[in-house]
């Protein structure tokens, strides 16, 4: 079902589907079919006890119909006969509300008179049978014939008449046909269309889908990026060791006049060889890790759902996704070694045979002075614009660049340790300072700047730190001068880690890395968790309870039956809105289509208390915001939210900024101008189960009305509840003495508690994800010390000839292991701590958690004892068989 068109009751709805039955003969359209439609709510006595559904939509269509809608041959989803008098048909969603099943009995208010049925069979949710007025989720019962037009004569009301119209093409191909037919649809309905609502719910939830898995396959992409980062340094330190424990013999052959550049493809043919081996399992893990995080983001997402209107997560493995995911890691592990072998390839030939320590470099060439210092020159220029317009990717790229490219010419007038700081301690300190200077930067969907912020982070501390750990280990010294076997196996745990600073520099950017993004997401989380009580008091300004029900049923009654109704005594306000669906652009300039709006009018007066955490220029308080909208039709507030595509909420448009709102029926738009921009809009959103991407515009009575004329309806309301009444107790109250009106009760703080639950599930998801990560930094490790006792044998043998016990040798192993991994532990920590400390004080996503910025003590703490353990595993092993080496033979014998 590609078009909905929905016309009002009564003999413009007839004329509807009469005009549109010529679309039959469409060369576009494969099928046309009227049906009746009207919101319900239904009953059933499930057991002993008694379940209530109040929103269901009742449809009255013809069977044969509706099993040839659509391509021949295709599965319209709602095949087999009508159901006789006095039973129905449900779709599996309104079966699994009321736990029934076929031969059950349900009772259907139908216009607010009950009408007892018996289920006849229960249809999956596919096709027609999941049809409905604009929400995602939708609950259908499926009536005899004339069911539901008797029942509407009997009330006094008419149903609405609903006309679906599929394309021709595929499930999805024919969406690429919605413009051309839905242009018919207008020109078959003439003067008409402007009394219809034309909808394209497969193009909506497409583009929903398209939307959500875009935003999802970034936001795991940018976790993933940092254990790809890890898993090539893996590469990086594998190969390096084995160039230095291959130096002799790649010395030998280059003498007898083996190239350079077959050395070079000697080892990337090597490394080529590996990943191809390693690529099965890879992708065996891939596809169970893939499935894993589909489940869980699944179960997550439906604690985001407003009355279910979540994309619905189903894993699928396809072969091109397999296929892009294996050329990828390939690509990158190819591109690893080969850089690696470049750079291991150039060495002393002599030194190489002989087995010298490298000499250090003389000053860079004079090709490389003019190349990089012409670059750091350009680089320097091109940071110039992006840092004063807040690009985000080249705000932090092109000045770091240009500090690096500038570091050849500085070795030309400082020695080379006091470059290296100079430039790595400039880098880390821009990166930090960036969102101070710049908090713009972080207004964008694209989380690309999220992964250059913390790999530039952890190298230039890694390299900072890797510099200068001589001067870091000044307050140990005491410790590691000790004549006693504890200072020497100290001295010997240090000495490694200083003389191989590229392999040590190496492991620690892992652990950096993988720990600072873990601890980043860990403070995330504890902000949430300490802001929630703040947005539920900016959010609800006292009320407690949303209510969303059928105006065709309830009219105006309804707000005097809740002030004068049983349950009046737990209520001690009731503030009635005004509702409209329409369409708006974009203020923030995003997105160049209309957004989907859910329009709502307040009435004047009636609510002061919600706040705002932007206002118009001259609007001095919260409350002169709403006196303004309410004095001003032009005036509309919007949430953070609003055009919202997945990432950080950023700030996109102030106060001030226009958009254009306009009728989908008539065409009519008006342009609006911002006057606040909410705390939070929770209240706002229609929890009636409308698409993900419909998005609050709030506005006073008066303008709602002069812009959507009938279409502006009282379909819901904000209720205060009296002092000791609880909310929930209340909702449930509300909805079995409004059952006839299908009114649905949230209870808000509960629900915006739950999705800030949701939010802390899916950062705990995404650690776990990042935890493999972690297991790349931990194995990294464990292969540097097994390498590293390989390489260490004659020097192990020797100190033990020379009387070392073998307790001192594990000592010394498992110290070492116990450096970096500290190092790598604390570092990663600090700066996670202070990162995620900056961009909360200047972040535009931030904004609105005023709970303070909370340092989980407990968790970071947590982490880095899981970490440090599982550290201390991994170099074990290689520990145990290196205080194991028999001295006789490591002096002897070389491996």
């Amino acid at each position: 079902m590609d078009e909905r068109v929905v016309a009002p009751p009564g003999p413009a709805g007839r004329g509807v589907a009469e005009r549109l039955a010529a679309l039959a003969g469409d060369p576009d359209v494969d099928g046309v079919l009227n049906a009746r439609a009207a919101q319900a709510s239904a009953v059933s006595g499930a057991g002993d006890r008694t379940v209530a559904e109040p929103r269901v939509l009742a449809w009255q269509l013809d069977f044969a119909e509706a099993s040839r809608f659509g391509a021949a041959g295709g599965d319209s989803g709602l095949g087999g006969p009508a159901p006789t008098s006095g039973r129905v048909v449900v779709n599996e969603p309104l079966a699994r509300s009321l736990s029934v099943g076929a031969g059950d009995p349900i009772t259907v208010y139908l216009f607010g008179t009950p009408q007892t049925y018996r289920v006849e069979r229960v249809v999956p949710e596919r096709g027609l049978a999941g049809v409905g007025l604009g929400g995602r989720l939708n609950r259908d019962v499926f009536l005899p014939p004339e069911a539901l037009d008797s029942a509407a004569r009997s009330a006094g009301a008419e149903p609405r008449s609903v006309t679906f119209v599929s394309n021709r093409g595929g499930v999805e191909s024919g969406g690429a046909l919605t413009d051309r037919v839905t242009a018919d649809i207008r020109q078959a309905l003439g003067p008409l269309a402007e009394q219809t609502a034309i909808d394209t719910p497969k193009r909506t939830v497409l583009r929903d889908a398209e939307q959500a898995g875009a935003s999802l396959g970034a936001l795991f992409l940018m976790i993933g990026s940092f254990s790809i980062i890890a898993g090539a340094l893996l590469l990086v330190n594998i190969f390096v060791m084995l160039g230095e424990e291959r130096k002799s013999q790649m010395g030998m052959v280059r003498a007898v006049g083996m190239k350079r550049s077959r050395l070079v493809g000697a080892f990337t043919l090597e490394g080529a060889t590996y990943a191809l081996l390693s690529a099965l399992p890879g992708v065996v893990i891939g596809v169970a890790v893939g499935w894993g995080v589909a489940v869980v983001a699944a179960r997550i997402f439906q604690g985001w759902s407003v009355g279910g209107s979540s994309i619905r997560i189903a894993f699928a493995v396809t072969p091109t996704s397999v296929l892009n995911g294996l050329a990828m890691g390939l690509l990158i592990a190819f591109a690893a070694v080969l850089a690696t072998s470049v750079r291991i390839s150039r060495f002393n030939i002599i030194a190489a045979i002989r087995d010298l320590p490298a000499a250090p470099g003389r000053g860079p060439r004079r090709r490389l002075l003019a190349v990089s210092t012409a670059l750091a020159v350009l680089c320097a220029f091109a940071a110039v614009p992006a840092v004063a317009s807040s690009r985000p990717e080249a705000t932090y790229l092109m000045p770091a660049l240009a500090l690096a490219f500038a570091a050849p010419a500085l070795l030309r007038v400082l020695p080379r340790h006091a470059v290296t700081t100079l430039v790595a301690g400039a880098v880390l300190v821009w990166t930090l300072l960036a969102p101070v200077v710049r908090p713009r930067i972080f207004d964008t969907p694209s989380m690309s700047v999220y992964v250059i912020q913390g790999a530039l982070a952890a190298f230039s501390a890694v390299v900072l730190v890797s510099d200068n750990q001589k001067t870091l280990l000044r307050p140990v010294r005491r410790f590691l001068q000790r004549p006693t076997e504890g200072g020497l196996a100290a001295r010997l745990a240090v000495a490694y880690p200083l003389a191989k600073r590229f392999r040590t520099g190496a492991t620690l950017v892992m652990y950096t890395l993988i720990v600072f993004v873990l601890v980043l997401l860990t403070e995330i989380s504890g902000i949430l968790r300490a802001g929630v009580d703040g947005v539920v008091a900016d959010a609800t300004s006292g009320y407690s309870l949303r209510l969303d029900y059928n105006p065709e049923v309830a009219g105006d009654r309804l707000v005097s039956d809740l002030r004068g109704g049983p349950s009046a005594a737990g209520i001690s306000a009731v503030t009635p809105l005004l509702n409209a669906t329409g369409r708006a652009t974009d203020p923030g300039g995003r997105s160049p289509r209309p957004l989907d709006t859910a329009v709502v009018g307040v009435p004047d007066g009636a609510i002061t208390g919600i706040t705002f955490r932007e206002r118009l220029p001259g609007l001095a308080d919260d409350p002169a915001v709403w006196r303004a909208l309410a004095s001003d039709p032009r005036y509309v507030v919007l949430d953070g939210f609003f055009g919202s595509t997945g990432g950080p909420a950023g700030d996109y448009y102030d106060p001030g900024d226009t958009l254009t709102l306009t009728d989908p029926r008539t065409g009519r738009g008006e342009q609006k101008v911002i006057a606040g921009v909410l705390s939070n809009g929770l209240v706002f959103y229609p929890g009636t189960g409308a698409s993900s991407t419909t998005y609050p515009v709030v506005m006073s009575e008066r303008a709602t009305r002069e812009l959507f004329g009938a279409q502006a309806q009282n379909a819901s309301a904000l209720v205060r509840t009296g002092p000791g009444t609880a909310p929930d107790a209340l909702a449930t109250r509300l909805q079995g003495e409004q059952l006839s009106s299908s009114l649905v009760a949230t209870s808000i703080e509960s629900d915006i508690r739950r999705q800030f639950d949701s939010s802390t599930a899916f950062f705990r998801l995404m650690q776990g994800f990042l935890a493999l990560g972690l297991g790349v930094g931990i194995t990294g490790l464990g292969v540097v010390m097994v390498r590293a006792v390989r390489e260490r044998r004659r020097t192990i043998g020797i100190l033990r000839a020379l009387g070392f016990r073998a307790r001192t040798v594990q000592r010394s192993f498992l110290w070492e292991s116990t450096f970096v991994a500290v190092e790598g532990i604390v570092l990663g920590s600090l700066l996670g701590v202070l990162t995620t400390w900056l961009m909360y004080s200047n972040s535009a996503a931030f904004e609105g958690l005023e709970g303070g910025f909370p340092v989980e003590w407990t968790s970071i703490f947590g982490l880095a004892a899981a970490t440090f353990v599982a550290s201390l595993l991994a170099t074990l092993g290689p520990a145990r068989r290196a205080a194991a080496i028999r001295p006789a033979l490591a002096v002897r014998v070389t491996e």
